[in-house]
């Protein structure tokens, strides 16, 4: 493997389409500079300075940047691109029973591939790996089942981290603009109800982020958790909606009956107030509710916190340690 020289401008290019095709997220330079800011703070500067020209990378430099950008992304769990066989066998080499099984095993995958090899399939085809398994499994059992599928999965990341080939893990039918769950209201998506399964894996990976989204993004993101525990969302208008933001229902409701619990969304730095409080329990009443709950990026004021216990307010509040609990739940199941 040799070097790669590559213009400024092209660099960028190259790596924002890789994100967009892999994970399906569209990047703008900016965004691209910071996701690189702590792989290499030098390189993060220059994708964004006209003064350069251009760059100069081993080609595994290559592969470790486009790994960390999937990792930064949430779309995959580690950032390295070296390559999974060669980790698994340094995990097993001191067990001596373990690194016979490695060795059977990567045998075995060598024989299947020669198979594979001498007789391909259709092109598009995907490889059946059961004769791969079942001779793994000979003389071995269940440490060699287990093996052969920790071996296909890391040849599945290693296909899908790859900036050289266009074999990825999801078939994403669209591209969303990281920009937007910044700056956009809309709450249209094809992965999620109201808030797009690709902002979920970026905030679990870069949480610090949440108390910036923008606030229509906020609530969606509320409701997305709502509608996936299995309740009905009635999300409000996002303007002129008297204060309460999201309504929750029983998924299966017979008749018309008040909601269960109604939501203030707050994305904010400052901390939820006794009146913020004082005004969600009368919504409560008003909207002849169970209960409220207050949705904060911040924590609830002591005072605040105080008042509720001491008048035992039927509202609750989901701080940010919450909302980061609710993200993670929501995250993708990551190859």
């Amino acid at each position: 493997m040799g070097s790669i020289n590559i213009s400024r401008q092209t660099t960028v290019d190259l790596l924002t389409e890789f994100a967009g095709f892999k994970a399906g997220v569209v990047l703008t330079d900016v965004e691209l500079s910071e996701l690189l800011q702590d792989y290499d703070a030098v390189l993060s500067k220059k994708i964004v300075s006209e003064e350069i020209g251009g760059f100069r990378f081993h080609s595994s430099e290559f592969d470790e940047i486009a790994a960390h950008i999937l990792y930064k992304l949430g779309n995959i769990d580690e950032p390295t691109a070296i390559p999974h066989h060669l980790r698994l066998y340094h995990k097993v080499k001191s067990d001596p029973i373990k690194l016979a099984c490695y060795e059977h095993v990567m045998g075995c995958y060598s024989d299947f591939m020669r198979s594979v090899f001498a007789d391909p399939p259709p092109y598009g085809t995907a490889l059946d790996p059961e004769p791969f398994i079942r001779a793994a499994m000979k003389g071995h059992g269940k440490d060699g089942l287990d093996m052969a599928m920790e071996v296909i999965k890391g040849i599945n990341h290693q296909l899908h981290i790859s900036p050289h080939g266009r074999i990825r893990s999801r078939d994403w039918k669209d591209t969303a603009d990281l920009e937007s769950l910044f700056k956009s209201e809309s709450l249209e998506t094809m992965y999620g109800s109201f808030f797009d399964q690709r902002f979920i894996d970026y905030l679990e990976r870069n949480f610090e982020k949440v108390g910036e989204i923008h606030w229509r993004k906020f609530e969606g993101l509320v409701g997305e958790f709502f509608e996936r525990e299995g309740f009905r969302v009635d999300v409000g208008p996002g303007r002129n909606d008297d204060g309460i933001d999201l309504r929750i229902y029983p998924r299966e409701q017979v008749e018309e009956i008040p909601p269960i619990i109604i939501v203030q969304c707050k994305r904010q730095k400052e901390k939820i107030g006794k009146a913020l409080l004082k005004s969600v329990y009368a919504d409560v009443l008003h909207e002849k509710s169970e209960s409220g709950l207050i949705v904060t990026s911040s924590y609830m004021s002591p005072g605040a916190e105080t008042m509720r216990v001491a008048r035992e307010y039927p509202v609750e509040a989901a701080d940010r340690d919450t909302l980061k609990t609710w993200i993670t739940k929501m995250k993708s199941e990551r190859i």
